[in-house]
């Protein structure tokens, strides 16, 4: 437990090291998003050239993509990360790449040989096609995931950004270049992915040189998996929440309501990602704090900073998706109906938000069965949910599955937590700002969407944009955004 120099920080201050976080950090955190945003600018290019159907089954083959990365990863990416942060060199570390790298190639050919038995069952033709070219995207793509955490560990800022440009966003621009010029299909533009991470897997092996004789370094694999399964569990549980509800719904209503659950997700996810993004991109940094009380405070602080951020981009999406879906997709998806199910996906990012907080603080200490079992909670939950209301509210029954499962996963991790270290519990103006933001954005869907509506709608959201830049320089600079008084529990 903490002791009573473990209080929350003063007011107006953060401990030392986080405006590095805010800082150098977000770097970081930008280079990570890069493939949510040409991701969001590329999807309206698919979904007008792509028929939807296909739109429906390619998003289906990125949910097994997703799938297959984590198991072909085995959390070893996160493991290599702390391994390098400890070390006082890169032997182990290397050693432990390739290992890796090994192991996701071999899981890879695995579910390749296996593929006719599985791609049928889960709404493909075949195992040819598409699923193929899903696979030697995936390779490729977790043997990236590995060689970026061993940069980012060592800071190589230029290195890690080049290798994650090429694996994302050129993967993404060649299939884009590859569907104009050889033929208009989701399996052409899927053909991108796979070159593309290739090309990164090759340029990222280069640099980072791994050491084949750490194949044979069984207690440093030991280690690593012992931090790993529990991750990779909770992966595959995460999976569920938030991305098999592309299957779930493709079974019960058929690749086209996937299209447009896809879409919206899309619209509505993009602040998960980022946490997710954050969460992976502070790690190496959280860790390099070695007093465990100092890097629990501050993690609280960057926490409540995430949050102040959190609540001004919610309101700005939520506000402006009417014309964001507009943009996104053709008029046979429907549009209108689509924005509570952005607003519902946009607020899971609250408790995706709490559970970045303490599952950072877990994995630095090398203790991860916790992620795994709330993510199981959080699967349970998730499924009830999704299965009890998926028939009577259509795609918003999906969302809401997905907010209610990670609810339960955030407060899961809170009691694991408390057996570790005292609570710093939230500052009373974020929570109440993070209210009125919630409750204002829901509100909005409930407006008009005529095209003056919309307008105005857009015009809220870029003044949003003023607020959220104002808070995230304050941030950088070591001030909280807000005026700390009282504090509640989040």
């Amino acid at each position: 437990m903490l002791q009573a120099d473990d209080a929350p920080p003063s007011e107006g201050s953060v401990p030392d090291g986080g405006p590095d976080l805010f800082g150098r950090g977000m770097l970081y955190v930008v280079v990570w998003s890069m493939q949510l945003i040409v991701g969001t600018l590329v999807s309206p290019i698919l979904t007008h050239v792509i028929p939807k159907a296909q739109f429906g089954t390619l998003a289906a083959a990125i949910a097994l993509y997703q799938l297959l990365i984590l198991v072909s990863v085995f959390g070893t990416d996160q493991a290599l990360e702390m391994q390098r942060v400890e070390d006082a060199d890169d032997r182990r570390s290397r050693g432990l790449l390739a290992s890796g790298v090994v192991f996701a190639f071999v899981a890879t050919g695995l579910a390749a040989i296996t593929s006719p038995l599985w791609a049928t069952a889960i709404g493909f033709d075949g195992p040819g096609g598409l699923p193929t070219v899903t696979l030697l995207w995936t390779a490729p793509g977790a043997g990236c995931l590995m060689v970026l955490a061993l940069l980012q560990a060592e800071d190589k800022l230029l290195r890690f950004c080049t290798i994650s440009v090429l694996s994302t966003v050129g993967s993404q621009v060649l299939g884009l270049v590859l569907l104009f010029t050889v033929h208009r299909s989701a399996l052409t533009y899927a053909w991108g992915g796979a070159i593309g991470n290739a090309a990164a897997l090759v340029t990222g092996l280069w640099w980072t040189k791994p050491r084949i004789s750490g194949l044979k370094d069984t207690e440093t694999l030991r280690r690593a998996l012992l931090l790993g399964l529990p991750l990779l569990l909770s992966g595959l549980a995460d999976f569920v929440l938030n991305a098999a509800d592309r299957f779930i719904i493709q079974a019960a209503f058929g690749p086209g309501q996937v299209a447009r659950y896809q879409v919206a997700f899309t619209v509505g996810n993009a602040i998960t990602l980022v946490l997710l993004f954050t969460n992976r991109a502070w790690l190496p940094r959280l860790k390099s704090v070695v007093d465990v009380g100092d890097r629990w405070r501050l993690i609280a602080s960057s926490r409540d900073g995430v949050y102040w951020l959190l609540g001004w981009a919610l309101l700005a999406i939520t506000v402006a998706s009417p014309a964001l879906l507009r943009i996104v997709a053709p008029a046979d998806y429907d549009q209108q109906s689509l924005s509570i199910v952005v607003f519902l996906i946009g607020l899971s990012a609250l408790p995706v938000a709490a559970t970045g907080a303490t599952s950072r603080m877990l994995i630095t200490i090398r203790v991860s069965h916790p992620i795994a079992w709330s993510s199981a909670a959080a699967l349970i939950v998730k499924l009830a949910v999704t299965f009890a209301l998926l028939r009577p509210l259509g795609l918003r029954g999906a969302a809401l599955g997905t907010l209610f499962g990670l609810v339960a996963q955030a407060v899961w991790l809170r009691l694991a937590i408390r057996k570790r270290h005292a609570p710093i519990p939230s500052a009373r103006p974020v929570v109440a700002f993070l209210v009125a933001c919630s409750v204002v954005a829901g509100l909005s869907t409930l407006l008009p969407q005529t095209i003056e509506w919309n307008i105005g709608r857009m015009i809220v959201a870029v003044l949003c944009a003023a607020p959220l830049l104002h808070s995230l320089r304050a941030l950088q600079s070591g001030r909280d955004p807000f005026v700390r008084r009282t504090a509640v529990e989040v």
